[in-house]
């Protein structure tokens, strides 16, 4: 493969040592070659690195004479992928774009909106590198978060990769700068009973030395066996300096100036730290880790990722210098604790984030990338069914579908069809578009390869016959567009009126390639309309998902200003046939039941804000032991907060779902007859029709499902799950 790279040719930061890294590695595995925009540090350094390299050279930031000789190399000597850095870089690609047919990649190193300082290239520079990235197809974010980035500010997510920055480690040198004499040199003496915290970091705002300056006045309140040095130099230094006078501590708050010897610097210290307001993925982390460091850091950008909180150092909220004084002091009294951590980030660093990966990773990337723009099929799946609703079961659905997909195929292209389509791909980090603009729909049918309908129960006409013709629309559009087509465990029916039943069963027998059910009982009303293919009874992908963890459940709880202990979870929603009394019945029965068993009730409201008013009135019923959360729960919460219940009283499918695949008894309030075939598919018969609710009936029923109502095998439930992916990812094969 052959890849032509483009950045200024200025670049002295984080971009600089990025580049220097990958090139190192990259340069093994393809035909690499770098174009500078300008002589400055990048392009005089990388005259030393044995890297081809060409100049075209600019008269100013907006000299677009470059472009076509540019293009020509691309053009001419035959290079597969253009992958652009930097603003500057950015600019002149769009232009170079427009005479060239290859792939076009930037890799975003920063937040793109706090790159320009003064008001003026703010105004002008950060602008136009906002319409350039528009106009790039493809992005390397340097981290997760900046992905998430990205995709808030309406970037597809199909588009976009993540690499974290990857380092030589063999560079470090096995004899840094001894202490003493790193000291010496700087002005003062070195004392082995003192601990030293340090930060490298370039004077600007977005980097929070004003944090480390302010934290650092705290601990020294209290601490005299403690200095705090400063390495680097920016716009800011006048202030910082004030601020450190300001503290009373100036003499222990030392300002080294721009450091050479980064090495010396970081062997030096004992804890080394970062305070960024905004960041990507550091080098100053890779050197500090590399020498054993532990690292107190602020919790943004892609930090985390090496900066795991207890384990190889301590994280605090950006921007909080009272949290990060209580970390610091935390290390200060454990030194032990310091050496381990040090350890702990220097193997994880030198496992994870080496430039061989680093280089590895991108050519699997540019692979991919230019696979994607040769291909006139952008997707690999769309996902149709009913999502962007803030119901909680159906988007459970999706994130299972997405994760799994993603699982087997980690670059899968997925297309979601939703009600609200940036909410979705905010949160799946999917591409999604509306599920009624037919102009969309019929251009994504035309560039996807398959189609999973599913999962939910879409092809059913009990709660209207529009839902079922616009699902079977979707389904023949599809068809016609070229795209294979699965019902994904579906749950199936009723499908009451004559034309409906006729309809349905010749849409699914001419347009569906395969079907997975999620219950016998829906195959058992699919082969009754007169579907006559191939049927797999698998299981709801829901089962596969993973609730929150004990801590987290305590603190929502905390928030939510729900007492911790045994509880029954409720899940009810409104619904058409609910007869008069049904509410109090309900109230009656589990208020009884909590009282007599010791129990708090803690309602789940699974459709976000249609359960939240039954769910409300039940509670005031009930009285001081009934809990109804403030705020919508997420996926995760509500499984979390259903599977550690006592035991749970389900209206809504997948909350029975949800408490069945953590084992958890359960008791179902049937009103559609999907109900009843989950239940009997997993081998419970504590079913109570909501049209027949009494405070008698169902308070025996809760007595006796607690005492023990035998669940079905939930591995097995799992394994069945993952069988629709399994077989999804047959069909897109085909």
């Amino acid at each position: 493969m052959k890849i032509l790279h483009l950045i200024s040719g200025g670049d002295s930061g984080g971009a600089k040592t990025h580049l220097f890294s990958l090139l190192d590695k990259l340069k093994t595995m393809a035909d690499v070659r770098v174009g500078c925009l300008m002589e400055g540090v990048f392009y005089k350094e990388i005259q030393e690195k044995g890297i081809d390299n060409v100049l075209f050279l600019q008269k100013n930031r907006f000299d677009l004479s470059v472009v076509d000789s540019i293009a020509r190399m691309i053009n001419e000597e035959g290079f597969d992928v253009f992958h652009v850095h930097g603003a500057r870089a950015n600019f002149v690609a769009c232009f170079v774009m427009r005479k060239i047919n290859i792939p076009t990649i930037t890799t975003v190193h920063s937040d793109y909106l706090l790159d320009f300082d003064q008001f003026i290239k703010k105004l002008v520079f950060t602008n136009l590198n906002k319409l350039a990235l528009k106009r790039i197809p493809y992005y390397i974010a340097v981290s997760d978060n900046f992905k998430d980035m990205l995709i808030s500010r309406g970037f597809k997510p199909n588009s976009i990769h993540t690499v974290y920055n990857g380092m030589d480690f063999s560079c470090v040198p096995e004899n840094p700068t001894p202490k003493g004499e790193f000291a010496q040199k700087r002005g003062f003496a070195y004392d082995e009973n003192k601990t030293y915290v340090g930060i490298a970091a370039r004077f600007d705002a977005v980097k929070g030395v004003d944090v480390f300056i302010k934290a650092a006045g705290e601990v020294l309140k209290k601490r005299d066996n403690v200095e705090f040095l400063i390495a680097g130099d920016g716009v800011e230094r006048e202030k910082l300096t004030h601020l450190a006078k300001e503290t009373g501590f100036s003499d222990r708050i030392r300002f080294l100036g721009f450091e050479r010897d980064m090495y010396g610097f970081l062997n030096l210290i004992d804890i080394n730290c970062l305070t960024s307001l905004c960041e990507s993925f550091p080098y100053s982390m890779l050197e500090g880790a590399a020498m054993g460091r532990c690292m107190v850091a602020s919790r943004v950008g892609g930090i985390p990722s090496l900066v795991v909180e207890g384990e190889t150092g301590m994280l605090f909220e950006s921007g909080n210098h009272m949290e990060m004084a209580e970390k610091l002091n935390v290390l200060i009294d454990n030194p032990d604790l310091i050496k381990e951590m040090g350890e702990n980030i220097k193997r994880r660093a030198t496992t994870l984030f080496t430039n061989e990966n680093f280089a590895r990773t991108h050519m699997e990337i540019y692979k991919n990338i230019v696979e994607d723009y040769r291909s006139e099929k952008k997707y690999d799946f769309v996902i149709s069914g009913y999502y962007g609703f803030h119901n909680n079961g159906d988007d459970a659905l999706l994130l299972a579908i997405v994760e799994e997909i993603k699982k087997a195929k980690a670059d899968a292209r997925l297309l979601v069809l939703s009600q609200r389509p940036e909410e979705t791909k905010a949160l799946y980090r999917v591409d999604a578009i509306s599920r009624v603009n037919p102009f969309k729909l019929f251009d994504a049918f035309k560039r996807a390869k398959v189609l999973l309908s599913g999962g939910g129960s879409l092809l059913q006409d009990e709660t209207s016959s529009k839902s079922l013709w616009y699902y079977l629309l979707i389904i023949k559009l599809a068809k016609l567009c070229g795209c294979r087509v699965m019902q994904f465990a579906n749950g199936f029916g009723p499908v009451k009126r004559g034309l409906n039943r006729t309809l349905t069963a010749r849409v699914i027998n001419e347009c569906v390639d395969r079907i997975t059910l999620r219950e016998a009982g829906s195959e058992k009303v699919m082969r009754e309309i007169g579907v006559n293919g191939d049927i797999c009874v698998t299981a709801d992908p829901a089962m596969l998902l993973e609730g929150i963890g004990e801590n987290e459940l305590c603190r929502l709880f905390e928030k939510e200003k729900i007492p911790m202990g045994d509880y029954v979870a409720v899940s009810v929603r409104e619904w058409k046939k609910n007869p008069g009394g049904f509410e109090e019945s309900v109230a009656e029965s589990i208020k009884a039941f909590a009282e007599k068993h010791s129990l708090n009730v803690v309602f789940v409201p699974m459709q976000y804000p249609h359960d939240v008013k039954i769910s409300q009135r039940i509670a005031s019923l009930i009285g001081e032991r009934a809990y109804v959360p403030e705020n919508k729960l997420s996926i995760r919460e509500a499984i979390g907060v259903v599977g550690k219940a006592k035991i749970n009283v389900a209206m809504r499918l997948h909350s029975m779902i949800y408490s069945v695949s953590k084992g958890v008894k359960t008791v179902a309030l049937r009103y559609d007859p999907k109900i009843d075939g989950f239940m009997e598919y997993v081998g419970l018969d504590g079913v109570i029709d909501v049209e027949k609710v009494t405070k008698e009936n169902l308070e025996d029923m809760l007595n006796m499902a607690l005492e023990g109502l035998t669940l079905t095998d939930c591995g097995a439930l799992r394994e069945k799950a993952k069988v629709n992916t399994e077989m999804a990812m047959e069909l897109l094969q085909k």
